[in-house]
């Protein structure tokens, strides 16, 4: 399979279309046009998929090399809070996932700035990979993220008692949850499943749909009330819900829900199934999403 653009970027199969060549050509390319948009500011990012960090690597040197004021996120960071350091840091983003691709691929989402995505069709590529490299410096906004995110869930988790089952598949989500818990002081229980970084996502594909979440599914089958089951995708752009005995929530009521707990603020589904995006800010943010959700699904 070739590397082939996107409405937000580029995707291929790794050591096919998408090389440690083909990334270099594509942070050239995408330096390049944010550079004659007046941008002076890059965030780099990536996801949990093999090589993701040393390609993401190689893409921050091409475009510090572009003479570029580039950052690298520190560690696999979920689509959310690299959409959170580029407004904060008021910069052109350029994140390394395949979001729910299967393992084999890797691509790459562009920004040329908070909320707003670069079709692949519109990054002139150069016809071999530049040679100067730069330097670039690791930045690191997960605190950051987990405060913006205890400050926006609102009320309607707090006091909720039960268990919360939140299944990352491997993907970038993992890990982060329990800080925001933390920090608001919740007293249901997290219960994370495959948080740990994993190239191969446990074996499925990193898209919460019932058939890749087997494990979510039995524990949600054998509970009682109350508890719900949380499903994030391998970038985390992308929310599922389960209830008590296994039932997938349906798009249209989970959206439902989020509209009550935002008292009546717009909501949207991705029209797909079993996803949602919440009400568009810069970046759809399953997390904020879940704690919404918490209040009225426990």
């Amino acid at each position: 399979m070739e590397l082939y653009p996107t409405q937000d970027g580029f995707l291929g199969e790794m050591a096919k279309g998408f090389t440690f060549a083909q990334v270099a050509r594509l942070a050239a390319g995408f330096g390049e046009r944010a550079r004659a948009e007046g941008i002076d500011q890059v965030v780099v990012a990536h996801d949990t998929r093999f090589l993701a960090k040393e390609m993401a690597e190689e893409a921050a040197g091409v475009l510090a090399g572009l003479g570029l004021e580039t950052y690298l996120l520190k560690g696999p960071s979920p689509l959310p809070l690299f959409g959170f350091a580029l407004k904060e840091m008021e910069a052109a983003g350029f994140y390394l996932t395949a979001s729910r691709k299967p393992a084999r691929y890797q691509g790459v989402k562009l920004r040329l700035g908070p909320g707003k995505p670069l079709s692949g069709q519109e990054v002139p590529l150069p016809e071999k990979a530049l040679e100067a490299r730069g330097s670039f410096q690791l930045l690191d906004r997960k605190k950051a993220y987990l405060e913006h995110l205890a400050g926006n869930a609102g009320q309607g988790a707090k006091g909720k008692k039960g268990v919360v089952y939140l299944d990352t598949l491997g993907g970038a989500g993992g890990g982060l949850m329990p800080g925001v818990f933390k920090l608001l002081g919740l007293e249901a229980e997290l219960r994370e499943l495959h948080p740990l970084p994993h190239p191969l996502f446990y074996g499925v594909d990193p898209d919460p749909k019932p058939d890749n979440l087997p494990t979510l599914l039995a524990l949600m089958r054998a509970v009682e009330p109350p508890a719900v089951g949380l499903a994030l995708d391998g970038d985390a752009d992308r929310l599922a819900a389960v209830l008590p005995g296994g039932e997938v929530l349906p798009p249209e009521e989970v959206l439902k829900a989020l509209e009550e707990a935002l008292e009546g603020k717009e909501v949207r589904g991705d029209g797909q199934g079993g996803y949602l995006f919440p009400w568009h800010l810069e970046e759809p943010d399953p997390f904020l999403a879940a704690l919404l959700l918490l209040g009225k699904l426990l």
